[in-house]
């Protein structure tokens, strides 16, 4: 993981009203807060923090900071904020929601601050955002970050599981890894002359790779023989992504591991022909390719919806209505969580999928 924090601000309309939300999604390697308008609902604007270890002692306090310096990047008073909606990994979370209040957060004792709930100890408020996004009818959702939070919806219910993962798909397990925020090199390929050729989302310079870019790497490896099947990089010791940043062995053994993982997953878990997927992977329809043709997704997915976060679209669906909020406590109280019934079996997978 990049070890510079930075902070990218993006600022979507110029007109705004007096009534904001702002919906905060929390990772182990990521804050982000987008400004929701309440009145014209529509974004507004939207901060990221990358390059910096997120833990329940330091949540509420990277929050508090984040959210002062875009408020004052974009012009918005205190006052403008009128609710704030949360969704972290379960350890943050159950820390924040007993001590984060709006004091905590520099606003007016007025301001609403709402948590997604968590499903169970394993599957936090982030996948109970995402599942709020969800069409009606029977599908599978899935979630890819730290761990793989995945989800069955039918007319029997919600059955859900996690899997955890060593970070090759949320960017903190690659050495210069990042989620795909501005700067960061999402796109690798090589041209037919055999040079290496990649792009950074946003145009500027780039500051690090995104999940996304470092599956593409590996692929470039694999297909030019760089990497065996045993995931063992033969002819160098890293791979130059351009002159400032590379993909390493452990990059790539993190990557096989996940999606090793990733398949095992898939595999053991009830499926259903409707998809939609969600994680630093699938920041573009390249990416969902990628994830194909290295092998952490069945074919079955070829045609899944996709998209790079759900979750903060949840967070502000959960703010706006009441209505959601009630549909989210629903989810929490009857969804049901069978890792413990599928672990074995995905040990068994994961083994068997290792292999490039």
């Amino acid at each position: 993981m990049i070890s510079q924090i930075h902070i990218i601000n993006q600022k979507y309309r110029t007109e705004r009203s007096a009534d904001i939300a702002a919906a905060c999604d929390i990772t182990a390697n990521s804050i982000s807060v987008v400004y929701y308008d309440l009145e014209l609902k529509r974004r507004y604007a939207r901060t990221a923090l990358v390059g910096t270890a997120v833990t329940a002692l330091n949540a509420d306090k990277e929050l508090a900071r984040l959210l002062i310096t875009s408020m004052s990047e974009y012009n918005i008073g205190a006052s403008v904020i009128k609710s704030v909606g949360v969704a972290a990994p379960v350890h943050i979370e159950s820390v924040l929601d007993g001590e984060l209040s709006a004091d905590a957060l520099h606003l007016p004792p007025e301001t609403e601050i709402f948590f997604v709930p968590y499903i169970s100890a394993g599957i936090s408020g982030r996948f109970t955002a995402s599942l709020l996004t969800l069409p009606d009818g029977e599908c599978v959702a899935a979630d890819i970050g730290q761990s793989l939070c995945i989800a069955r919806k039918s007319t029997d219910g919600i059955v859900c599981a996690a899997f955890p993962l060593t970070g090759a798909f949320d960017g903190s397990g690659i050495e210069s890894g990042m989620p795909a925020e501005n700067g960061a090199i999402d796109a690798v390929r090589r041209e037919d002359d055999g040079s290496i050729v990649y792009e950074v989302v946003g145009d500027g310079d780039s500051i690090g790779v995104s999940p996304c870019g470092a599956a593409m790497a590996v692929n470039v490896m694999r297909g030019t023989g760089s990497v065996d099947s045993d995931g063992i990089m033969t002819d160098r010791d890293l791979f130059y992504i351009g002159e400032d940043f590379f993909v390493s062995q452990s990059d790539v053994r993190a990557i096989q591991s996940d999606k090793a993982r990733c398949r095992a997953a898939f595999e053991v878990f009830p499926r259903t022909e409707r998809a939609f997927l969600s994680g630093e992977p699938f920041a573009t329809e390249t990416g969902l390719r990628t994830m194909l043709e290295l092998g952490a997704l069945p074919e079955l997915f070829r045609g899944a919806g996709f998209c790079r976060n759900s979750a903060e679209q949840g967070i502000i669906m959960y703010i706006e209505s009441a209505e959601t909020r009630k549909k989210a406590v629903d989810i929490v109280h009857n969804a049901r969580d069978i890792t413990e019934e599928l672990v074995e079996e995905f040990d068994n997978c994961y083994f068997d999928n290792l292999s490039f």
